[in-house]
C-alpha cells in the first residue's frame, strides 16, 4: 500500500495559477461596474488594488510571466476607485466641511445653505427643538 496519496494527473501544457492572480482582475471587473453606486465601488477598488499588489509580488520572484491579470486588477481598481470618488466627491467635501466647522449650525445658517425644500425639511429634523421653541404653532417637520 502505498502511504503517499499520488497526485492527479494534469496537463503538461497546463500552468497552476495562484487563486489571488485570478481574483485580482475578477475583483477589478467588480469593482469598475459598481463604482457607479460610489462607496461599493470605492471598497472594492480599494480591495482589487490591494490583491493585485499581493498577486504581483507573490509573482515577482517566480519566472511564472503571467502578470497581465493582476496588472489589470490594478488598472481596473484604480479607474474604479477614481470613478467613486468623483461620485461621492459632494458628500466627501460636506463630510470635511462639516468636520472643519466643528458640525455646528444654527437653525438659520441650515435654512439659509439648504438649496430646496428637502434640505430645509432636513434642517428642521436635525434643529427640532429650537424649530418647536421659535415656532410652537407651527405643524412639526
Amino acid at each position: 500500500m502505498p502511504s503517499e496519496p499520488v497526485a492527479p494527473p494534469t496537463d503538461a501544457g497546463t500552468v497552476r495559477r495562484p487563486g489571488i492572480v485570478v481574483a485580482a482582475p475578477v475583483l477589478g471587473a467588480m469593482a469598475l461596474v459598481s463604482a457607479w453606486t460610489g462607496w461599493g465601488g470605492l471598497a472594492l477598488g480599494l480591495l482589487a488594488v490591494v490583491v493585485a499588489l499581493a498577486a504581483l509580488a507573490r509573482l515577482r520572484g517566480s519566472r511564472d510571466a503571467s502578470r497581465r491579470g493582476p496588472l489589470a486588477g490594478l488598472a481596473l481598481g484604480l479607474v474604479a476607485v477614481g470613478i467613486a470618488v468623483v461620485v461621492e466627491w459632494s458628500t466627501l467635501a460636506g463630510a470635511v466641511t462639516y468636520l472643519e466647522t466643528g458640525g455646528v449650525r444654527t437653525l438659520d445658517e441650515c435654512m439659509r445653505q439648504a438649496p430646496n425644500e428637502k434640505e430645509q425639511h432636513v434642517c428642521k429634523s436635525q434643529h427640532l427643538d429650537e424649530y418647536r421653541a421659535r415656532y410652537p404653532s407651527e405643524i412639526d417637520p
